[in-house]
């Protein structure tokens, strides 16, 4: 019992906890040295959505670090030790205990967020609708059985599957395997009339983009079984791939991963001006309406303006395309947010807010009972 009491007293020490926040102040800054030579996607997978993580000082010397996935689990439990199970519980200094309440609940929050939020776009034209929205950095390979109008049964095989050496896809239903004998995180399809290009095209390997988003991946696959055929899917190709095996078609559609919504967003407007005299946009809204199960609701979604609707948020984010000029038709792009713990971080800042103030209130008054209690000690003598 002496020693799993020294191990939790140990585990709830301030000792650790300052640690934890200085390896955690170590983290983000050398995130965001990194951030500008790997990019923000890669700095944000690296340092804070891992467990360990190698740090290269000045691009030399190794240095092992703990991520920061691994910090924030150790310094929930650091809190919920030190100043849940472990703190004495007096109904006299109650304000500790609801500050500490309230940051187990933000960092609960930051996990919830972490794990099961999605964010994407939308890039939407006047007049046209959309019940999806897109990931900005996710692609799944589709193959649809009965070509490519996604009326037949379908098969989503995700990027996580598919970027690896070896990897190969089956299901008893399809008449072959799908193998990849090629992943590009970042390509270009090119014209090829050599004896290894694939119907006149070949796939040309590109060095990754700092923004994450800006890379197109593609692959080199071969198809085994009743047929033989090899094929190029890339992420900007404009038509699926599609092939005949046993009297059937067989569309493959590598796409960036979808989301549906359970209604229809389309865009009425969109609205834009000018800079006087240049080309850069001023200021840029997009009034959209929202069919749901009723009647539609009309919106406009605007710089810190975004709308709301169940449990979805959409933000204006940018549009589209970059080198338009006046009278060219554009299109919005609604970022989309869907986090069930987005007002988490709200609740929990009044908790630690309520916590203080009730602390330092009771300060107050014990302090001010104090000062009452000696001057009227002195009054007597």
């Amino acid at each position: 019992m002496k020693t799993l009491k020294k191990i939790l007293d140990f585990c709830a020490s301030y000792g650790v906890a300052a640690v934890l926040l200085l390896l955690l102040l170590l983290l983000v800054f050398f995130g965001t040295i990194e951030q500008a030579r790997i990019g923000l996607f890669a700095a944000q997978q690296k340092y804070f959505n891992s467990f360990f993580l190698i740090h290269y000082i000045g691009g030399v010397v190794p240095l092992p670090l703990p991520g920061g996935y691994l910090l924030l689990a150790l310094l929930f439990f650091n809190t919920l030790l030190g100043g849940i199970i472990r703190a004495p519980k007096r109904w006299s200094r109650p304000g500790l205990l609801i500050v500490h309440l309230g940051i187990l609940y933000l960092v609960l929050a930051g996990f919830v967020a972490h794990k099961y939020a999605l964010s994407g776009n939308l890039p939407l034209f006047e007049g046209r609708s959309a019940s999806y929205f897109q990931s900005y950095f996710d692609w799944d390979l589709f193959i649809t059985v009965g070509g490519a109008d996604g009326s037949g049964q379908q098969y989503v095989v995700p990027q996580e599957s598919l970027a690896h050496p070896g990897a190969f896809f089956y299901a008893e239903e399809l008449p072959f395997i799908v193998k990849i004998d090629r992943y590009y995180k970042n390509s270009m399809a090119v014209e090829d009339n050599s004896a290894h290009a694939i119907d006149g095209a070949a796939l040309k390997e590109l060095s990754e983009n700092q923004s994450a988003e800006a890379n197109i991946p593609g692959m080199l696959i071969t198809l085994e079984g009743d047929i033989s055929e090899k094929g190029i899917l890339w992420g900007m190709q404009r038509g699926p791939w599609i092939v005949e095996a046993d009297g059937k078609q067989f569309s493959f559609d590598f796409t960036r991963r979808r989301w549906e919504l359970p209604f229809t967003v389309t865009l009425q407007k969109f609205n834009h001006e000018w800079h006087p005299g240049t080309s850069t946009p001023s200021h840029f809204s997009s009034r959209v309406s929202v069919k749901d199960e009723g009647l539609p609701r009309e919106s406009l979604i605007q710089m810190n303006e975004p709308l709301r609707h169940r449990g979805y948020t959409f933000y204006q984010a940018s549009w589209g395309p970059s080198d338009g000029k006046e009278g060219d038709p554009l299109y919005s792009v609604l970022a989309v947010v869907k986090n069930p713990a987005g007002q988490w971080p709200v609740y929990a800042s009044c908790i630690i807010s309520a916590g203080l103030l009730i602390h330092y209130l009771q300060v107050l008054l014990r302090y001010l009972k104090r000062r009452s209690r000696l001057s009227g000690e002195k009054g007597t003598c």
